[in-house]
């Protein structure tokens, strides 16, 4: 009977149970989970569930238990489990064929990737709460977008959004929030508007959890770039969330993008965005990266230089705000953290 399975938390030897389990599922355990939670029918593990900060995922139940009711036991408990640690607000990835399943359960579905998965939300301060929020900055006419980290902000961010701001009557730019860059959300933001004060169409937003976030595009952070099915997908989804939603609220039917010679994430990403975007009406525009001598400008230069003291060699690669910061006493910090990481971000 349901009442007599035993639900507990598995410990990081028990992982291999897990892993074997989901594999059988067709799921994997993703590296990044803080927690992972088990069923079991005496010693028979029949379910699992993970989540890794506010997404919940890695969710799989043994088909002979199907009609148990097993997800809703594992969902709820790791809700409650976020709950306990103060989140309120959780995002759930899990195959399109089982959406209806978790929209039952009082999920409240965002977007999907058809062929890979669907990501859900539940609890306050949704998406809906987003769009009215920047629906609040919408100007009428020919409006375009721009996604950036500015990790840090490098004459290219200005060439990028410079350019691109000519060619409509308002740039919105959509600082990327998720901080998990080496330089703070804080002081990325204040650098790009500072820098950017002079372009009167520019309006520079918080891309907050929509956008290029731990909830969206988890992978974007991760150090491993390697172009696979699970990479491809949340690019697809994080792209499709931008098209549907945040461009819907603001009217822009153009997206700016550099071109990207560097980093494979952010071409596979490029590349969805050139797939994806024209289903919903949304141009895509590439701009050549900005150059300094014979290679293009690049936020992972700038890092490179501070890891090797070469702070001379910024000079020529970023405005005078963004150096004057690396060389303040506020930044020391982050300067340490540099040179201690190999982080691509």
């Amino acid at each position: 009977m349901f009442n007599e399975f035993l639900i507990k938390e598995i410990k990081e030897t028990e992982k291999k149970q897990v892993i074997d389990f989901l594999d059988n599922l067709d799921l994997n355990l993703e590296d990044n989970v803080e927690y992972t939670v088990g069923i079991y029918d005496e010693e028979k593990l029949i379910a699992t569930g993970s989540f890794a900060r506010d997404v919940l995922k890695c969710i799989g139940i043994d088909p002979e238990y199907q009609e148990s009711g097993l997800t809703s036991k594992i969902v709820t408990h790791l809700i409650q489990k976020e709950h306990s640690i103060g989140r309120e607000h959780l995002f759930l990835f899990t195959k399109p064929t089982n959406t209806d399943l978790f929209v039952g359960l009082g999920f409240r579905e965002i977007e999907r990737a058809p062929k890979w998965f669907s990501l859900l939300e539940i609890g306050p301060h949704g998406i809906e709460e987003y769009l009215g929020n920047l629906k609040k900055y919408y100007k009428k006419g020919k409006n375009g977008g721009i996604v950036v980290n500015c990790n840090p902000f490098t004459y290219g961010h200005r060439y990028l959004i410079e350019t691109s701001a000519k060619m409509v009557d308002n740039l919105y730019v959509f600082v990327v929030e998720e901080d998990r860059s080496l330089f703070p959300f804080k002081y990325r933001m204040e650098l790009i508007k500072k820098e950017t004060a002079d372009l009167k169409n520019v309006t520079v937003l918080n891309g907050g959890q929509y956008i290029i976030s731990n909830s969206t595009f988890p992978n974007y952070f991760v150090r491993n770039e390697a172009k696979n099915d699970i990479v491809k997908a949340q690019t697809v989804l994080d792209v499709r969330v931008f098209g549907r939603h945040i461009a819907s609220a603001l009217d822009i039917e153009k997206r700016f993008v550099g071109t990207e010679p560097y980093c494979p994430t952010t071409s596979s990403y490029n590349d969805a965005m050139k797939e994806e975007l024209p289903k919903f009406n949304i141009e895509l525009i590439e701009i050549e990266r900005k150059k300094f001598g014979d290679n293009y400008i690049s936020a992972s230069t700038v890092r490179q230089y501070i890891r090797e003291d070469k702070l001379n060699k910024i000079k020529n690669l970023v405005p005078k705000s963004t150096y004057d910061f690396l060389t303040s006493k506020e930044a020391v910090f982050i300067i340490e953290n540099i040179k201690r990481s190999d982080s691509r971000h």
